[in-house]
C-alpha cells in the first residue's frame, strides 16, 4: 500500500481519516496536529520557559523532541526537562528520563519529593482559599510542582497527555457518575499553565512518531494505567473505537465543551492531572513536597 500523500510505501493506517501514511507523513501529521493545538490555545509565547515533564515515558520523550525542534530557531523560548523523583522510585525511570534529556541535548531540572521541603504544590492554594476549593485545581493531589516552577521562572509545564488519555478520563468520569467534575467555568488562579500539544494525537501515533524520530528505543516506556476501573474503561474504549474510529475525538470535544468557554481544554488538562494517572509522585500522606536536587545541562 502506498502513502496517500506520496508514492512511498505506507507504514501506518489512520482509521479515522482513511489515510495510509509513510514515515515522513506520519511525522508531518503529528507535528501539524500539535502545532494546530498550540496555535488554537496560544501556548507558545515570547520569553516562555517551558518545562517538559519527563517520567521516562514515550509521550514525554516525543514531546520534548517536538518542542526542541519547534523552538530551535527561537532564542526567546527556553526548554527544560523536569524530572520528578522520590526515594522510593529513584531507579530505571529516572535514569531513562535523564538519558532522554541528555540525548536531546536539553538541560534538566531534577526535583525530588521530600517530606521536609520548603516548597509544595499546595503553596499556591494556601495563598488563595477560593481557588483551592475548586474540584479541578491542582492542589496537594497534583504531582506537578507549581512552587518550583515559579521559583525557576518556568512559565508553562508541558506533559505528554495524548488523545487516549483525555478521552479515557472523560468517559471514566461519566461511568463513575462524577461527570459534574467536568462541568466548571472557574479560573485556575495562580497555577502554572499546563500545555499538552499532543492532546489531539493518538497514543499509537505518538509511539510511532517517537520511534521514527529516534526517541522511542528500549530506554523509553509508557506508564501503566491507574486503577482497575480506569484500565477497563480504556480497554472498552479501545474496543469501541475499532468500530467507530472517531470516538476518542468526540470524547475530547465533549470534555472541552463541558468545561465551558472560559476553561475549555485547560480544564480538561487539569481534570486529567487531578485524576491521577501518574500517581508515582504522591507522598504517603497524600501531600506533595518538592526539593530541587540537581540542575544539569
Amino acid at each position: 500500500m502506498k502513502c496517500s500523500k506520496c508514492l512511498q510505501d505506507a507504514i501506518f493506517f489512520q482509521p479515522y481519516s482513511g489515510l495510509h501514511l509513510c514515515g515522513q507523513h506520519i511525522i508531518a501529521d503529528v507535528e501539524a496536529k500539535a502545532k494546530k493545538v498550540i496555535r488554537a490555545h496560544g501556548w507558545l509565547k515570547s520569553r516562555d520557559h517551558i518545562a517538559v515533564l519527563l517520567f521516562g515515558d514515550q509521550g514525554g520523550s516525543a514531546l520534548l523532541y517536538f518542542l526542541k525542534k519547534l523552538t530551535e530557531q527561537r532564542s526567546d523560548i527556553r526548554i527544560t526537562a523536569l524530572i520528578i523523583t522520590d526515594k522510593k522510585s529513584i531507579g530505571s525511570n529516572t535514569l531513562r528520563a535523564k538519558h532522554i534529556a541528555e540525548c536531546l541535548d536539553t538541560e534538566f531540572l531534577e526535583v525530588s519529593l521530600s517530606e521536609e521541603s520548603e516548597c509544595g504544590a499546595g503553596t499556591l492554594a494556601a495563598k488563595n482559599p477560593e481557588i483551592s476549593s475548586l474540584p479541578m485545581f491542582p492542589t496537594s493531589d497534583s504531582i506537578l510542582p507549581d512552587g518550583i516552577a515559579q521559583k525557576h521562572g518556568i512559565t508553562k509545564i508541558a506533559w505528554g497527555l495524548c488523545l487516549d488519555d483525555a478521552a479515557g478520563v472523560v468517559l471514566d468520569h461519566i461511568i463513575r457518575g462524577d461527570g459534574e467534575k467536568l462541568v466548571r467555568n472557574s479560573s485556575f488562579g495562580d497555577a502554572i499553565i499546563r500545555i499538552c500539544p499532543f492532546i489531539a494525537v493518538t497514543a499509537a501515533e505518538i509511539s510511532l512518531y517517537a520511534e521514527l524520530c529516534g526517541c522511542g528505543n528500549e530506554m523509553t516506556i509508557n506508564p501503566e494505567p491507574g486503577d482497575g476501573l480506569h484500565k477497563d474503561v480504556n480497554d472498552m474504549l479501545d474496543h469501541y473505537t475499532d468500530n467507530h474510529p472517531a470516538t476518542k475525538y468526540a470524547l475530547l470535544n465533549l470534555g472541552e465543551n463541558l468545561m465551558g468557554l472560559t476553561t475549555g481544554i485547560a480544564g480538561l488538562i487539569y481534570a486529567c492531572e487531578c485524576y491521577g494517572k501518574y500517581q508515582q509522585g504522591i507522598c504517603n500522606d497524600g501531600s506533595i513536597s518538592i526539593e530541587v536536587t540537581n540542575v544539569a545541562r
